[in-house]
């Protein structure tokens, strides 16, 4: 977890071990909803239930324990993730390109890269990792690498819809209409710059706890507003989907970027030359 300057805004709640254990721990009650969702579907469509399906739900409802419970969460996290992507492979990898890789930028990278950020720093304090001993800070040698993936990952979803609002803005409107009429089409272009600016100062690691709000906050309104008719099984997903990505933008904003981030450098190069001038005035 990168440390919190008294200048930073956030600061008193991220130094509150309170505030981050509440935190946290919705973030990770956030990103095992939508296993829930799945569970329920594969033992409701599927009528023929084999060993790979019993082995699918098995490992899912393992790695939900785990991760809302805090026990043993980098091995939940990538265990979820594992099932999210295999899911992902095995049921939609024999799409056209087009639509591969329109599926591939519907979440679940941006959920993908939610668990790199919860198996690189641990379920925080509300956990029993955490009263155990065993949230120990990682090496920052892989750390960083794999948080930068973790970003990648959970922005790309946004530059993908953000470009296509701006490329068919019409038919985003009547989209927009047909989905919610009570909402201002014209707040189509406050979706577009919330899909652009933020995901770039989440991409280099630049002031990324405002960009993480931005979008995490972004992940409640859109799917509340335009996938909230809960009698479609497809809604539903979305509205779960949405909800698991801001489980993992809530990580990025209550630990940090990760090393390879322009937030860390400038706090490292302004430690080393505060350290530097109080050397020359102690000389």
């Amino acid at each position: 977890m990168e440390s919190n300057p008294p200048r930073d805004l956030f600061a008193p709640f991220l130094n509150s071990s309170a505030f981050m254990g509440v935190l946290l721990l919705m973030a990770r009650i956030l990103t095992t909803g939508i296993f829930v969702f799945y569970i329920l579907r594969e033992i409701s469509l599927i009528r023929a239930p084999g060993p790979l399906l019993y082995l699918a739900i098995a490992a899912q409802l393992i790695g939900m324990v785990l991760v809302v419970l805090g026990y043993r969460t980098g091995f939940g996290a990538i265990l979820l993730a594992v099932c999210l992507v295999t899911t992902f492979f095995v049921f939609r990898g024999q799409l056209g390109l087009h639509n591969f890789l329109v599926t591939i930028s519907e979440k679940v990278l941006a959920i993908v890269g939610g668990f790199l950020f919860m198996f690189a720093y641990g379920p925080g304090p509300l956990s029993l990792d955490h009263y155990r001993g065993a949230d120990k800070p990682r090496s920052e040698a892989y750390t960083g690498p794999l948080l930068l993936t973790g970003r990648i990952f959970t922005v790309f979803v946004f530059f993908f819809f953000g470009m296509s609002k701006i490329l068919n803005t019409p038919e985003i409107k009547a989209y927009m209409v047909r989905h919610n009429p009570h909402v201002p089409t014209n707040l189509v272009y406050l979706a577009i710059v919330t899909q652009i600016i933020p995901p770039l100062t989440v991409l280099f690691g630049y002031k990324t706890r405002y960009g993480a709000v931005a979008l995490a906050g972004f992940c409640i309104v859109a799917p509340s507003l335009f996938h909230s008719a809960f009698g479609n099984p497809s809604e539903v997903e979305h509205f779960l989907l949405d909800f698991a990505t801001t489980g993992g933008f809530l990580f990025m904003f209550a630990q940090g970027p990760g090393p390879l981030s322009l937030d860390v450098r400038l706090e490292r190069a302004g430690k080393t030359a505060a350290a530097k001038e109080a050397v020359s005035v102690g000389a």
